[in-house]
């Protein structure tokens, strides 16, 4: 009888081991802009997209949020799949390409020069609320003429449910709202002729 019950426990804890605890899994998640702008007309002009600037806090692969104001945490298993400000860069890239506003987008004597700076990108949860938080600048440098043109992008936007799945499905759509504007304002207002 002792036999069977050592028998039984080893059984138990060798077959509990053994499964895998999917709560437990980690979970790596990216920074992807779903844009499909497309320019009614290329501008002709070339531009260099220089590599994405974000706040050394925030360019971590850890995915932040923060219950109070000053006060950041991590969540301990669930992180962007590379820093920031890779995937961003990789983005911008993949978007400017594919909306046709420039004929080329890394030229070295390109027309135009493109900057861009994160401030901040976290989870912010206030009593029964969650927002993604992305604040964020463009600033596009005119090569011969040396001047700047800045467009600042701040974002708050309400989670359906505070999960960090919730969060990154939020903060891409922000960005992609964002960039959206951005290159708008680009064909409407920068390259009128």
């Amino acid at each position: 009888m002792r036999s069977i019950t050592i028998l039984l426990i080893s059984l138990v804890l060798f077959t509990g081991c053994s499964l895998k605890d999917q709560s437990l899994s980690n979970n790596n998640f990216l920074i992807k802009f779903d844009t499909n702008y497309k320019a009614l007309k290329n501008t002709k002009k070339y531009i260099k997209i220089n590599k994405v600037k974000v706040n050394n806090t925030f360019n971590k692969t850890y995915i932040f949020y923060s219950y109070k104001k000053y006060k950041l945490d991590k969540y301990s298993r669930n992180n962007w799949s590379d820093i920031p400000s890779n995937m961003i860069y990789q983005e911008l890239k993949l978007t400017f390409n594919k909306s046709n506003l420039f004929n080329n987008s890394n030229l070295s004597n390109a027309d135009y020069i493109l900057n861009t700076n994160i401030f901040e990108i976290y989870n912010k949860i206030e009593k029964n609320s969650a927002y993604a938080v992305l604040n964020l600048n463009f600033e596009l440098i005119n090569t011969k003429t040396k001047k700047s043109s800045f467009y600042n992008y701040n974002k708050e936007i309400k989670l359906e449910k505070n999960t960090p799945y919730d969060f990154v499905v939020t903060v891409n759509n922000a960005f992609s709202i964002i960039l959206e504007k951005f290159l708008k304002d680009l064909e409407s207002k920068t390259f009128k002729n």
